[in-house]
């Protein structure tokens, strides 16, 4: 059992009992002992050392056994108090002097890992199930090493941050939400300075009391005060939580309980104006079990807390309690069960907004200690199962008293993984919102030059349309919609095309496909497009007809397809069908042959639903040859000749206007394509498509930054994303 179910994290022994160093001299393993069996581990640490020196010089026979014993009970010291590092190496020393304890072996290795020592942890957590196969804690242990290194090398988009205005050497822990405005946290502190400012002769540390501090609009920290009495006594005050009009406190305390030892109680007190009333214990209560860690439902009628109360899971459980209107009084707990409660603790509970239970727990396979936990609301008293909040929220370390500002992904969490200011840190949480992005160039197929003016039109899965105009680069990019939106959202599909018909381009012929359906990550992609000049002439796939004939033979009609596909796409256009032969023949047979050649072609694409408005036929018959009579007649073989003839026979279009209307009106497929240009905005003018999630990285609270915590977090990503750019080749 860890530090922080430790009765309620160090929330336990608010008494001093004097030590007599001549006493300690005369049997300091004797007082050792006492000083562990009533929690004093840190004065414990000092008569085991004492009585290991006494030892060293000692022949009797026992002398070995007792040395190793003290060698584990240093490292229990610390295991109780909470350090990993210092367990590491008392255990490894007992494990060297053969303590006859199998036991030395497992907790070297959950020591192990809350350092983040993996590998070693394996090692040790192997070693302890072949000498004792029975026991399921290595393989939860072993199950914890694999998922916490796969957890570090997959992150997830929470962004942590240290809250190094609030945070001192000593321990900060379990903040709560003092304010509707949520730019007032308390928090349990054992910092010089507040109402039980003794030490606490478990940890080495003053007694807890609660604390207060308050955000300005730049984001600064006031100093934390402790809350004054009745709130704070010599006793440790800890772990809280207010109800939703902050009205009253709910909160733990742990003392003494006369002839029955240290036990932790939830209390209640009002808020009057700006005192407050005298606390009163919840009536449930019996001084015989400890209770903690209040949280409360959304309509302040429920009430969720850890209690070892008789007939539990594990060490300690969480329950729940109703209360009841007509009495006014928190009615008899009902443990949570087997769905959410383990063999483990389960602590530090939060109850959602949204229903969801956050706590903390040390029975689930997990980074190191205690890792914090979600559970989604089936029904009634009735949670899922748990599912672990991951790495960057969990950590190797002890995670725990988790919060969130109402609705939003953001709050606030303890932790005393390294890198903090002391053992224990207050820490910020957000998870910045998905920023997609779809970019492009929009060039000419001839010169590959930019094309300014081009629109590029953006269809989504949701139904949503968007277009926007590309600028003198040819650029677009749909990013920032508004202040507040963007163009492309998570959990849609989008089907992109480029257009040019304002400035006499036709309709790119490849559209772009981008889904953001299960995408986890901020990411742009890239999506160029090449659109063709509508002038003169334009070359599409050879089209063949019977030898002296105009009827269509071999892939003609598939060549045709491409125009049916073409007119679909470019829905306004005219064309003209112009079809050339060559020069052998005289003028009478070959231009109607070539009339009739351009008909056979207007004839398919009526027949594949092109209006016949849309269509013209001519027939050029040799007047426009692209290899004269004379370069032909100057060629010296005859294949020379034929494939100059051949390269003259031919099947073009061309583009005669871009207004056409149907009778009946567009589709609404087509109308999709045919956005009015007035409504189409350019890139790169106005604020629109500039992100705006970005404001400025402050330390302060931001009411343009819905994702942002209150408090000192990490900038919002840029319009880069950090993420991966997809570019289609």
């Amino acid at each position: 059992m860890r530090k922080k179910t430790n009765f309620f994290y160090l929330l336990c022994i608010s008494f001093l009992l004097l030590s007599s160093t001549t006493f300690a001299q005369k049997d300091a393993l004797k007082t050792a002992d006492s000083d562990f069996k009533n929690l004093r581990y840190f004065d414990a640490i000092d008569f085991y050392k004492q009585a290991f020196t006494n030892l060293q010089e000692s022949t009797k026979g026992n002398a070995k056994a007792t040395k190793a014993r003290i060698l584990f009970q240093i490292a229990e010291c610390y295991r109780f108090m909470g350090d990993a590092k210092q367990e590491v190496q008392w255990y490894t020393k007992a494990i060297k002097a053969n303590y006859a304890d199998d036991n030395d072996l497992l907790y070297k290795a959950d020591a192990e890992r809350q350092l983040g020592n993996y590998d070693d942890a394996l090692t040790d957590y192997k070693a302890f199930k072949e000498k004792v196969p029975s026991n399921t804690a290595a393989d939860k242990g072993i199950e914890s090493c694999q998922k916490a290194a796969e957890w570090k090398n997959n992150p997830t988009r929470y962004v942590v941050t240290d809250m190094a205005q609030i945070n001192v050497k000593n321990r900060d822990y379990s903040p709560a939400y003092a304010d509707k405005r949520y730019d007032e946290l308390y928090f349990v502190s054992t910092r010089p300075g507040g109402t039980g400012d003794n030490m606490d002769v478990d940890i080495g540390e003053n007694f807890a009391d609660i604390y207060d501090t308050k955000e300005d609009k730049n984001g600064k920290w006031s100093a934390p005060t402790p809350l004054p009495a009745p709130i704070n006594t010599a006793d440790n005050e800890g772990p809280m939580c207010f109800d939703h009009a902050f009205k009253t406190l709910y909160f733990t305390r742990c003392g003494v309980v006369k002839n029955k030892g240290v036990h932790c109680q939830i209390w209640s007190v009002e808020r009057k104006g700006n005192a407050w009333g005298d606390p009163v214990m919840l009536s449930f209560q019996v001084d015989t079990v400890t209770y903690g860690h209040p949280t409360l439902s959304p309509d302040d009628q429920e009430m969720i807390f850890a209690s070892d109360m008789p007939g539990g899971y594990g060490g300690k459980d969480l329950y729940i309690s109703h209360f009841d209107k007509k009495t006014k009084e928190w009615g008899q707990p009902q443990n949570l069960g087997p769905d959410v409660n383990t063999a483990g603790n389960e602590v530090f509970p939060f109850w959602h907004a949204d229903g969801t239970l956050y706590f903390s727990s040390d029975g689930y396979p997990g980074m190191g200690g205690l890792d914090i936990y979600k559970s989604a609301k089936l029904g009634p008293d009735k949670w899922g199962k748990p599912e672990n909040m991951k790495y960057p929220i969990n950590s190797e370390a002890d995670d725990f008293g988790i919060i969130f500002e109402g609705n939003k992904e953001r709050g606030y969490f303890t932790s005393n993984r390294s890198g903090g200011k002391g053992s224990d840190d207050i820490y910020s949480f957000n998870l910045p919102p998905l920023l997609f992005a779809i970019t492009g160039t929009v060039r000419d197929k001839k010169t590959m030059g930019p094309v300014k003016g081009a629109v590029v039109t953006m269809v989504g899965s949701d139904g949503s349309v968007s277009a926007l105009q590309t600028d003198t680069g040819g650029h677009y990019s749909f990013m920032a919609k508004t202040a507040s939106e963007r163009y492309v959202k998570t959990g849609n599909s989008y089907i992109l095309s480029a257009d040019g018909r304002q400035i006499k381009y036709l309709a790119s012929q490849v559209k772009a496909t981008v889904s953001t359906i299960g995408v986890s990550e901020s990411k742009t992609w890239v999506e160029d497009f090449i659109l063709e000049k509508a002038v003169g002439a334009l070359r599409f796939p050879k089209v063949e007809y019977a030898l002296d004939k105009a009827e269509l033979t071999g892939n003609s009609k598939d060549s045709l397809n491409y125009l049916v596909k073409l007119l679909k796409d470019n829905p306004t256009i005219v064309i003209q069908l112009d079809a050339h032969t060559d020069q052998q023949g005289s003028v009478g047979h070959n231009k109607p042959l070539s009339q009739a050649r351009a008909q056979s072609c207007v004839d398919y694409l009526i027949s594949q639903g092109i209006d016949s408005a849309r269509l013209k036929a001519k027939g050029w018959w040799f007047s426009q040859p692209l290899i004269s009579t004379a370069e032909i007649a100057k060629m010296k073989t005859k294949e020379q000749k034929d494939a100059a003839y051949q390269t003259n026979r031919r099947t073009e279009f061309r583009v005669l206007s871009f207004d056409y209307v149907p009778k009946g009106g567009f589709s609404h497929e087509d109308s999709l394509k045919m956005i009015d240009p007035k409504d189409i905005k350019i890139y790169g003018q106005g604020a629109e498509h500039h992100d705006s999630t970005d404001n400025g990285g402050g330390q302060g609270p931001n009411e343009n930054s819905p994702n942002q915590p209150h408090g000192p977090m990490m900038p919002q990503p840029s319009e880069n994303m950090n993420g991966t750019i997809y570019k289609r080749n």
